[in-house]
């Protein structure tokens, strides 16, 4: 087990991505904490929460999670999640900053206040919640500092004019925050996902533009999207031994479509 007896906050974790991260750390013998914003989590009549859900299937397969309710934008939230999960498990060594949003509009419907929104979470959100785990990192002196960036953050997007520079902004903060910390023997990277089905997008490609999702499978090499557990791996090696060494790193994982200019 590449993560055996290691702590790993993932925020966002509920969903796509996240969970896909959460189960993967999960087996591979990490204590998982997934955050979650509860007035966004309700999937069912009853009120309950998909993290519940995701709690209960890493436990039934032997894995070992918890969940911690927090908005990544608010600053007391972040500082007080990030201290009960070192209080509570003696020790902080990985955080994957995931959480994000992207409510697609076009450019000139964007409100203020959806602007606002985007950054808040994707790139405040990110900025706080690396500074609180590197603030106990540094205690141990090691620890993995990981960023769920964007392709979006290279290219532009007509319905994106909000999320493309949160995700540009995500890199560049990760990048300064390896920086900041390699002295003190932790790292920092970042993947880029491509076109990957979520609770993001899932109405815009799999109900209203199914032409679209087609022209991205058909822009990618691999004839295939990605898929949550392709970006859970990758996550998976930036945390493990095996990229000891690798900090400050942007890593595409969309199947080739970034290569094709055609």
């Amino acid at each position: 087990m590449r993560l055996k007896n290691k702590v790993a906050l993932i925020t966002g974790g509920s969903r796509g991505i996240g969970r896909a991260i959460c189960e993967r750390f999960a087996q591979e013998g990490a204590q998982v904490v997934i955050n979650y914003l509860p007035e966004a989590d309700i999937t069912g009549r009853d009120g309950s929460h998909a993290v519940d859900q995701v709690v209960q299937n890493i436990c039934d397969l032997g894995g070992k999670a918890d969940c911690y309710p927090a908005d990544v934008s608010d600053a007391t939230a972040v500082k007080e999640m990030v201290e009960d999960v070192v209080r509570t498990y003696g020790r902080l060594d990985i955080v994957v900053c995931n959480a994000g949003i992207c409510p697609f509009a076009e450019f000139t419907e964007i409100t203020e206040e959806q602007w606002d929104r985007v950054q808040a979470v994707n790139l405040k959100g990110a900025f706080l919640c690396s500074q609180a785990a590197a603030r106990e990192m540094i205690k141990k002196r090691s620890g993995r500092i990981l960023f769920t960036s964007s392709v979006s953050a290279i290219f532009g997007g007509s319905l994106q004019a909000h999320y493309c520079p949160s995700k540009g902004g995500v890199n560049q903060l990760m990048k300064s925050v390896a920086l900041s910390v390699g002295e003190h023997g932790i790292t920092a990277n970042a993947v880029l996902p491509g076109t990957v089905i979520t609770d993001i997008n899932y109405q815009q490609l799999e109900i209203d533009s199914p032409d679209l999702k087609q022209y991205f499978i058909d822009r990618t090499p691999l004839k295939r999207l990605v898929q949550p557990e392709d970006i859970a791996a990758a996550m998976l090696f930036f945390a493990s031994d095996d990229a000891a060494v690798i900090s400050g790193a942007t890593l595409v994982v969309d199947g080739g479509m970034s290569v094709n200019l055609q």
